[in-house]
């Protein structure tokens, strides 16, 4: 996944088909991918080489737009706007319009199928607009990519506090019995749960606060943390002082002064199902033509993660054994 459309995704995808040509890929996206041209920038997109033998998870229209040969495996039954998506196996090299399923149910299925057809190892294209798809894998790439801004500090803050909400901590064991609560709610200090009189914390962020007593430990959404429940949050914060406790941290979804303020608070925040995160990949470039100097690019991005970050394209760091 990246932190802007045209980061580099799609790159960072082809460089870890290369240097794993021993792998039989699996390969999807959630969307469209590999199209000449961004369906919505309309700017220059790469497209996905694929080598014999891969296996291709795509909608059925797609296939009409690229050139390689392929043998029909298997079909889903899960239906696009380009058609079913099917499982083919690539039997010449040549480009590939991948356009994958759109909901986490039906990319787990995908993903279940791929593997089940003898893939090594299966490989997501995300959408920016669709972080919640990362959920389906193992495991995540994320892409810092030039074209989301001209200020090299400001993407680097942002990607940190992507980072940050990507690696959240699970919770304790003792409160894993959260992942069956449907509505949100708040956790006593015997671990006992209270639900609240409110279907999600969406439009009715000051409604759940309202509701959670100034000495709760910990209060749990099952659902997402959008920008005016973190914005509450953090204003009401001396009314309260529980910690939060969601799916994942794909859960948080705000914009960087407010993730910067939530962050600030130190308030423990605790997530059911722990992402991982592989590496961070920079991609000094844009494809409007602006970019930043590599090695300060990549400096400002280590600076702000323990994690492994690296220039496909310049970095001879994707090893085969890795």
């Amino acid at each position: 996944m990246g932190n802007a459309k045209n980061a580099g995704k799609t790159t960072v995808l082809g460089a870890l088909l290369t240097a794993h040509p021993h792998l039989r890929p699996g390969i999807t996206s959630i969307g469209l991918d590999g199209e000449d041209l961004d369906t919505v920038s309309f700017l220059p997109k790469p497209q996905i080489t694929l080598s014999p033998g891969a296996l291709v998870a795509t909608a059925e229209g797609c296939l009409k737009q690229s050139d390689f040969a392929w043998q029909m495996l298997e079909r889903t039954g899960i239906m696009t706007g380009l058609g079913e998506i099917v499982i083919v196996q690539a039997q010449t090299a040549g480009a590939c319009l991948v356009g994958g399923p759109s909901s986490v149910k039906a990319m787990e299925q995908v993903v279940d199928s791929l593997l089940r057809l003898g893939a090594d190892k299966v490989f997501i294209d995300g959408a920016f607009a669709r972080s919640s798809h990362a959920a389906a894998g193992e495991a995540l790439i994320y892409v810092a990519g030039a074209h989301q801004g001209p200020d090299m500090r400001r993407v680097a803050d942002n990607a940190d506090y992507a980072l940050r909400r990507f690696s959240l901590p699970a919770v304790d064991e003792s409160l894993r019995f959260l992942a069956r609560e449907q509505r949100p709610g708040w956790v006593d200090n015997q671990g006992a749960f209270h639900p609240i009189d409110a279907a999600s914390a969406l439009g009715q962020a000051q409604q759940v606060l309202d509701q959670v007593p100034p000495d709760a430990p910990w209060l749990y959404l099952p659902g997402a943390a959008g920008p005016e429940f973190v914005r509450r949050f953090v204003q009401q914060r001396d009314r309260h002082r529980c910690g939060l406790i969601l799916v994942d941290g794909l859960s948080i979804v705000a914009g960087d002064d407010a993730l910067r303020h939530l962050f600030l608070m130190e308030r423990p925040l605790r997530v059911l199902r722990p992402l991982r995160v592989a590496f961070v990949a920079a991609n000094p470039y844009s494809p409007s033509g602006r970019r930043f100097d590599n090695a300060a690019f990549l400096a400002a991005l280590r600076a702000v993660t323990d994690l492994t970050v690296i220039n496909v394209l310049e970095d001879d760091a994707i090893a085969p054994n890795e």
